[in-house]
């Protein structure tokens, strides 16, 4: 319930923002704007309770943007992130196959992978991935990963 509270919380203000001045904010502006609404919930009564993800295309740089964040409001930019129980498996695995200049295809790849390791460690049953690409197109769903993918990806 936080995390959707929250989200729709941020979705309408940053959206309040583009109506009184006319343009968007940038991913980074989008991301400090929800740290500092993270952190000033953190202090008053009722504390958002959320780890997120923030991402972007940021079309004054011509750079895509991605942003971690806990539940106490710390921030980092990265190029890649994974949180929740399955972060602590997937992160070692981007860690060592990560590459700035990969392909969608190579990163699709490295996600099938990561969901492989969840799949076998976790005690979880999560069965079905959304994959979503930001770039300077907008937002685009790409094919969910699914058990029987990383089945069929498992087979020499």
């Amino acid at each position: 319930l936080d995390t959707t509270q929250f989200a729709e919380y941020i979705h309408k203000n940053i959206q309040l923002y583009k109506i009184r001045n006319g343009y968007d904010l940038s991913p980074s502006a989008a991301a400090n704007f929800t740290r500092r609404n993270l952190a000033d919930y953190l202090r008053s009564r009722t504390p958002y309770m959320v780890n997120l993800l923030v991402a972007g295309y940021d079309t004054a740089t011509s750079t895509p943007e991605l942003y971690c964040m806990d539940y106490l409001a710390a921030m980092i930019k990265a190029p890649y992130a994974a949180h929740g129980y399955g972060g602590f498996f997937t992160t070692t695995i981007m860690d060592r196959h990560y590459k700035e200049d990969m392909t969608r295809e190579q990163a699709y790849s490295l996600m099938v992978e990561c969901v492989k390791e969840v799949h076998k460690r976790l005690i979880i049953n999560l069965p079905n991935f959304s994959v979503v690409v930001i770039d300077k197109d907008g937002v685009k769903d790409m094919k969910p990963i699914t058990p029987q993918m990383v089945a069929e990806t498992a087979k020499p």
